[in-house]
């Protein structure tokens, strides 16, 4: 049975990141254990081995870095050593620098979804994709700039739990919005905010970290029905998306209009789309990937919270709008975006010469 091993510099928990690049690496190891051998090697500040499942490993080194982008254990390569295949999370680190040189030595095949995080690493100036075998971008957004020399890559997309995200039991809402991710600058919620009819509820849902972009949200909320929970469990989140008109997702763009390396992939989209809550998204990065415009949900220009106000306007003013959003939000998910869809993708990468 073939053995894949996952690294990734931090992982899905409060004592890393709870991150959606996190989320990504744990869900794909996940499911792809439920058809092969599966390890997944991250870094903290306390060593961890466990065994979720029958087939996956979860090994959490003791970094002997205080940079959680950075992080360092020199039993790294000792978890490397029965793997058939290394898949690694992120391009620009430390932990994905060791592995591809690992796997250079050793002739295993390197495969990398850069998901857009970055610390230091050697490989700024040794051009570590000559030790690549292929990227596994998870949009073809990402794929149009990946690093390195030119190596072959497939897009893999990424993907949601159904059963941990089941279709509405009735074709109706409650009117509200939500946000769900890392409040964040680059996350656009200002926008959001400033384009929220009157009258309109906003969950905000998602981790706070920056207090002066909280405070200034929360200023510009006066007057106006947004309630800020911070994160929540998952249980919550999907009851929550499983009763909202719709999730908004406003990611904004620089004056080139480029959305840089935000938005690779946008997981709260699907997560959302699965629950049959359509979407308004940005037609920024990944996201129209996602959305199919009038068919899933909504697209609006980025960095204008009129359009916002607009779109939400429509769904408010238009039930047969968004009955019909809905059902295809659900429909879009279970065709592509999937996470056992994922890891057939990667498990055919793996297997291609």
């Amino acid at each position: 049975m073939l053995r894949v091993c996952h690294v990734t510099p931090t992982y899905f928990s409060p004592d890393s990141v709870l991150g959606g690049g996190e989320r990504f690496a744990e869900e794909l190891a996940r499911t792809m254990a439920g058809r092969t051998e599966v390890k997944l090697v991250s870094f903290g500040r306390r060593a961890l081995r466990e065994r979720p499942a029958p087939r996956f490993e979860r090994v959490i080194l003791e970094s002997r870095t205080r940079d959680r982008m950075t992080p360092f254990a020199w039993g790294l390569w000792r978890e490397l050593r029965d793997a058939d295949v290394l898949h690694c999370h992120q391009y620009h680190v430390l932990p994905t620098f060791l592995a591809a040189l690992y796997g250079h030595l050793r002739k295993r095949p390197v495969f990398v979804s850069d998901l857009g995080g970055g610390g230091w690493t050697p490989g700024y100036q040794i051009d570590q994709a000559r030790w690549i075998t292929a990227h596994l971008p998870i949009s073809a957004y990402a794929a149009r700039s990946l690093p390195g020399r030119p190596r072959p890559h497939r897009v893999i997309w990424g993907g949601v739990d159904l059963a941990r995200h089941p279709l509405r039991t009735q074709p109706v809402h409650d009117g509200s919005l939500v946000f769900l991710g890392r409040v964040l600058p680059h996350k656009g919620v200002h926008f959001l905010i400033d384009g929220l009819p009157p009258e309109t509820t906003l969950h905000v849902i998602g981790p706070q970290t920056d207090p002066a972009y909280a405070a200034e949200l929360r200023e510009r909320a006066e007057g106006k029905d947004v309630r800020f929970h911070g994160a929540l469990p998952d249980g919550e989140v999907v009851a929550r998306l499983g009763t909202a008109m719709a999730l908004v997702h406003p990611t904004p763009v620089d004056a080139a209009g480029s959305a840089g390396a935000h938005e690779l992939f946008g997981l709260a989209l699907v997560e959302a789309m699965a629950c049959g809550c359509p979407v308004i998204a940005s037609d920024a990065a990944s996201l129209p990937e996602i959305v199919e415009p009038e068919r899933s949900g909504l697209l609006v220009p980025p960095n204008d919270p009129a359009a916002i106000g607009r779109a939400v306007g429509r769904l408010q003013g238009d039930p047969a709008l968004w009955r019909t959003l809905s059902t295809g939000a659900r429909r879009r998910v279970e065709e592509r975006f999937t996470w056992e869809k994922v890891a057939d993708r990667c498990l055919e990468a793996y297997a291609t010469p």
